[in-house]
């Protein structure tokens, strides 16, 4: 009965919009294992090539940051209108990229579009869909944007390798075109207007906040700690938070509602689902780079090896759904947490003897851990505040969600570039010991989840 009360047209207009976030996790993973080709043919480091990226998902986390604001200015249909044609520019610039500072514009473009994209669905699905179906259809939607990484290796690997990168974006054009039509039809949620301005000083110190962390972390890699870039940014992103935690106190028009974080239960599962997608996009830019420079793999061979893990994981996001509506969230996140940290210890433990099929395992196991957490942290988090934050709420995640991504790429990519710093120290070996580093840093990360899981009370629905 409860199946009968969501409309057919709600189900396309989901659809519809996690399509388009489909297609740019699709480009962004696709775009890993094309780095080693991209490093040679425009002529720069993995440490500048990584921006596109950790700057694609930086950007994505600031226009995410304002659609707590965007959602209630505007109609959904026009949200997804912007971010169609953002989508469409973007593709279109990086096919055609003469040199890097246009590829990565390109990128920012469509950063923007997967910005809106992705918390419009997850709103669609707050609003419109019963509270006893949420989590099966957050398992619904977290396996459309997990089959993006589930592709986007191979996908990216093969055309690659094949013929070109620039069809990675020729390829989605046409798909983003189906998109557009498909929603133009179906979705059909109204603005819900307020008297609320908009937090313009909000959105600059935030940006000061992820933009300072984020270069200080990569200059770590290539200068040192102690070099004057690195203070400098520093130094920025201490300034920017200080400024920004005065603001979110004293002002009544936040950009992001950080206040529904002094809910205990929701404050602990924004810290899970952060450490969930630093571990997965930095887990899935680091085990290309080890393929390619260690294992001597081909682009198409290194994102075959990510296939099934991706594939498994994404079908793992409607079953995980359904064990949180019927069993509550305590019994899919320590799975997901276990099964990450037994993952990525063996990676760590196993690193002399990793070879294509044994990394092919591990990940799979890693994958099944993640998607099997990731959807219910957000679905547990939204039932323990009021309707009237679910927007806030699902704002701040997905804000959350994408830093997660960029950092994950960025702090990874640092240790590789620290490790490659070693005067006379082979780049196989610079990698492999990079990756061992990294390997315990996420196993660490799944302990983590493990304890603030079990810290967790058991919830009140609101």
């Amino acid at each position: 009965m409860a199946q009968q009360q969501v409309a057919r047209h709600t189900q396309w207009a989901i659809l519809a919009v996690g399509l388009l976030s489909f297609t740019g996790i699709l480009v962004e993973t696709s775009l890993n294992v094309a780095f080693y080709t991209l490093t040679r043919q425009l002529g720069i480091t993995l440490s500048t090539v990584q921006w596109l990226t950790s700057g694609y998902l930086l950007m994505v986390t600031i226009v995410m940051s304002t659609t707590a604001y965007l959602i209630q200015r505007f109609a959904a249909q026009s949200l997804f209108r912007f971010a169609v044609g953002m989508a469409l520019i973007g593709a279109t610039l990086c096919a055609a990229a003469p040199n890097f500072p246009i590829l990565l514009l390109g990128r920012l473009a469509q950063a923007v579009a997967t910005g809106i994209a992705t918390p419009l669905m997850f709103y669609l699905i707050m609003a419109l869909i019963p509270h006893r179906q949420l989590g099966t259809y957050m398992g619904l939607a977290s396996m459309i944007i997990s089959l993006a990484p589930a592709l986007g290796p191979t996908y990216g690997g093969w055309l690659t390798s094949a013929l070109s990168w620039r069809l990675i974006f020729v390829v989605i054009l046409p798909v983003i075109g189906g998109v557009f039509l498909l929603g133009q039809k179906f979705i059909q949620l109204p603005a819900k207007p307020q008297h609320r301005r908009f937090d313009w000083s909000g959105l600059i110190l935030l940006a000061g906040v992820l933009v300072g962390l984020s270069e200080a972390v990569e200059n770590i890699g290539t200068l040192g700690w102690t070099s004057g870039s690195v203070l400098s940014w520093g130094g920025l992103f201490l300034a920017a938070l200080l400024l920004l935690l005065w603001h979110i106190k004293t002002s009544n028009a936040l950009l992001l509602n950080f206040r529904i974080l002094r809910t205990p239960a929701v404050a602990l599962w924004a810290i899970v689902f952060f450490s969930l997608q630093f571990a997965n996009i930095g887990l899935s830019f680091l085990l290309p780079q080890f393929s390619q420079n260690v294992l001597h793999s081909s682009a198409l061979t290194a994102g075959l090896m990510l296939l099934p893990g991706s594939i498994l994981g994404g079908l793992m996001s409607p079953l995980a759904g359904h064990v949180y509506d019927r069993a509550g969230f305590r019994l899919p996140l320590l799975l997901s947490n276990t099964a990450i940290l037994l993952s990525c210890l063996l990676f760590w433990g196993l690193t002399g003897w990793l070879g294509g099929v044994l990394i092919t395992l591990l990940y799979m196991l890693f994958r099944f851990g993640f998607n099997f957490g990731f959807g219910n942290t957000m679905s547990d988090a939204s039932l323990r505040v009021p309707g009237s934050a679910k927007g806030d709420l699902n704002s701040l995640f997905n804000t959350l969600q994408q830093y997660a991504g960029s950092m994950g790429t960025s702090v990874l990519s640092a240790i590789l570039a620290a490790n490659e710093r070693g005067a006379g120290t082979p780049k196989a070996a610079a990698i492999t010991a990079g990756s061992r580093q990294s390997f315990l840093l996420i196993a660490a990360l799944g302990l983590l989840g493990i304890v603030l899981t079990l810290m967790v009370k058991s919830k009140k629905t609101v």
